[in-house]
């Protein structure tokens, strides 16, 4: 269960939110149990009375507090209930927010090279079902094993009032189903769980892939063959959930089943102790209707068994290859996420010396990207570097922005090696602009927004005048409220990179890394944002990456990269 900590801990954030939410649970559990208990025990004392009036003799029953105590159990059943959805939804809600941007940022923080080794497929497992299992950890898993025990020692209290020996024997039976039920069921999800998710995240890995290579699969006639491989998969993904399903229906309809078995048994003694004279009619009608209250409150326990242990396989799956974000960086042992994880804004330090010894990156089936590089870049001076494609310029900007190790040698930013730099400080200093652009599916402003939280609409306008883009977001009827779409989809390519250019440009590092900034742009659109860049580089070191001199900002030195190496070269 140590794997559930960190996202226990989350839950301190809104303890009271969470204990109300209980609490509702707890008291609409017991307005069930009275109801029901009150009103058998009403209905029967009323017949009883009925009868003995019939027969002559003289009987009174008080009818007043017993209805009124029915019609306040029923409100507040149903007062409770609606208050407890809206309480719990709530809290469901926000740690969702916070499990989904925990799990992004260490995504983030996780380096190219891990990144690579998990399928697309995988990855949005982990950020839509691993999260969504772990958002229901309280709700789900662990306040209804809670509640259910909380209402069997109510229903005790009930029956001690016919016999305490009844509620004592009565108790620790239900005690001991329950138990026996919270407890296979458990056992059940952790062996079932492994093999579910894995079919499930198989099944969507390949759906995705079959999206996205449909052109390649009917290239080659291979599309009828990988549907039949992921029929297979959907088969094996709906053999476990059935399995699963079946264990849970079995475990369900042996809780119900014993909980109904021991209602008989308290009839069976209430019974008994009516002929005895020891209780009333009334209360041995009420007693094993106590007991049957328990069906709603005890039912949920094999599903939060399973509950808990989904969060837990979610919870290993979620840890296995990301990296744990803390204040000690991607490497910290606390694997919790600082409240300023997300904030890259703020002043820089200025521009940052870069020094590059002994540099060696292999990648692929062990070629040597870059191969003992060795280069120093002074602070404030911009670097243009170009060179044919696969010459390892972008593998050379994935190391500067620490998003892969190299094998050998180190990069010290102003004399610190980059190996022993947080993250925090790593991200903040260091901005990258890739060859691909990632656009969020969202306004036009979030996507700016999210490089510096605190930044203005006269910031917004700022930088995307200086990317040649205002006019057409002032053209927009929503301007910056316009949504751009799944992956920026409605926007071009060449817009989609400049508002990612001005994404960057919102921020404020000290070392920036721009790698192919002109592409997809006509010529007359680069001329502008060259002079924008050439403006907002000044004070800051620059590492520009190119295919040619001609299709980068001005740079202050020129160097050619080839097979890993890097000439110094005269610009022109």
């Amino acid at each position: 269960m140590h794997e559930l900590i960190p996202y226990l801990r989350m839950l301190r954030r809104y303890r009271g939110q969470l204990a109300l939410g209980a609490i509702l649970m707890l008291a609409t559990a017991a307005s069930g149990i009275g109801l029901l208990a009150l009103s058998g025990w009403f209905i029967t004392a009323t017949a009883v009375t009925g009868a003995l009036l019939a027969a002559g003799v003289a009987a009174s029953l008080e009818i007043y507090i017993p209805g009124g105590g029915i019609r306040a159990f029923a409100v507040t059943r149903t007062a409770a209930r609606y208050f407890e959805r809206i309480t719990n939804h709530d809290s469901v809600l926000r740690l969702l927010r916070d499990l989904r941007g925990r799990v992004f940022l260490r995504l983030a923080a996780t380096s190219a090279e891990d990144r690579a080794n998990f399928a697309s497929g995988e990855l949005l497992n982990r950020l839509t079902t691993d999260v969504d299992r772990l958002d229901g950890l309280f709700l789900r898993g662990l306040a209804p094993p809670l509640v259910a025990f909380l209402a069997i020692l109510i229903v005790a209290a009930l029956l001690s009032i016919g016999s305490p020996l009844v509620a004592l024997l009565a108790g620790g039976a239900l005690l001991v189903v329950a138990g026996m039920a919270l407890l296979t069921a458990w056992q059940s999800g952790q062996r079932s769980t492994t093999r579910l998710a894995g079919a499930q995240a198989d099944l969507r890995a390949g759906l995705i892939d079959h999206i996205h290579g449909l052109g390649t699969l009917l290239a080659f006639g291979s599309l009828s063959a990988h549907r039949r491989r992921l029929d297979d998969l959907e088969t094996t993904s709906r053999q476990a959930e059935a399995a699963l399903a079946m264990a849970m229906a079995r475990r369900e309809a042996f809780l119900h089943g014993a909980v109904q078995l021991v209602a008989v048994g308290v009839l069976l003694a209430a019974l008994w102790l009516f002929h005895r004279g020891a209780v009333t009619g009334a209360v041995a009608v009420m007693m094993p209707l106590a007991v049957l209250a328990l069906l709603e409150p005890v039912g949920v326990l094999p599903g939060a068994g399973l509950n808990l242990a989904h969060a837990r396989a979610s919870a290993m799956r979620l840890d296995d290859g990301l990296a744990r974000v803390g204040p000690d960086g991607p490497t910290g042992a606390s694997g919790d996420v600082p409240d300023n994880a997300g904030d890259t804004g703020g002043a820089a330090s200025g521009p940052v010396d870069v020094q590059i010894d002994g540099l060696t990156i292999t990648r692929g089936a062990g070629a040597r990207v870059v191969d003992d590089l060795s280069l120093a870049v002074a602070a404030g001076e911009h670097l243009a570097m170009i060179g044919p494609s696969g010459c390892g310029k972008s593998t050379l900007a994935l190391a500067l922005s620490g998003q892969i190790q190299p094998d050998q040698g180190k990069i010290t930013l102003d004399g610190t090696p980059m190996a022993d730099m947080p993250a925090a400080q790593r991200i903040h200093q260091v901005a990258f602009l890739t060859q691909q652009t990632e656009l969020f599916s969202g306004s036009l402003q979030d996507n700016l927004q999210i490089a510096n939280p605190s930044a203005t609409d006269a910031d917004f306008w700022r930088v995307l005048e200086a990317v040649a883009l205002d006019g057409f977001a002032r053209s927009l009827p929503e301007g910056l409220d316009t949504w751009v779409g799944e992956s920026g989809t409605r926007l071009s390519g060449g817009q989609a990179r400049r508002v990612a250019l001005a994404r960057l440009m919102l921020r404020d590092p000290s070392l920036v890394i721009l790698d192919e900034p002109f592409s997809g742009l006509d010529a007359g659109t680069a001329r502008h944002i060259d002079q924008a860049l050439t403006d907002w580089l000044a004070n800051r070191t620059a590492l520009l990456l190119g295919h040619a001199e001609t299709a980068l900002p001005q740079a202050d030195r020129l160097v050619e990269m080839r097979a890993g190496q890097a000439q110094q070269t005269t610009p022109g």
